[in-house]
């Protein structure tokens, strides 16, 4: 994966590049223009159930994740433990840079959800 320079012309694009070859991809990640090759699908006939299931807990964890982001009173809590992983880094613990990012994982991660 490669990273643009910024210019006025690449700070504006975003998508696939070459309609047939859909060789190349650009999208924007944390305030940069990142160049990469289109991002390959699986065919869905060789998706296994496993992870089907996978992806429909991911997909659950997302819906829930906007739904207790929206209401304000859990945002400011989901916000205080976020912002304690960000100061106070535990040793193995993966570190977040996106509060949703850290909700649905939190989500995910939680006794009910395994």
């Amino acid at each position: 994966m490669a990273k643009a320079v910024p210019s006025h012309l690449i700070q504006q694009l975003s998508g696939k590049i070459d309609r047939k070859r859909e060789d190349i991809y650009l999208a924007q990640r944390l305030g940069k223009t990142v160049v990469s090759h289109y991002p390959r699908r699986k065919n869905p006939k060789k998706i296994t159930q496993a992870q089907t299931a996978a992806f429909s807990s991911f997909a659950d964890a997302v819906r829930e994740a906007k739904r207790q982001l929206a209401d304000p009173q859990l945002r400011l809590q989901w916000q205080a433990l976020f912002d304690e992983q960000k100061n106070h880094p535990q040793a193995g613990q993966k570190q977040y840079r996106v509060l949703r990012n850290f909700v649905i994982a939190s989500i995910q991660k939680a006794p009910e959800n395994q």
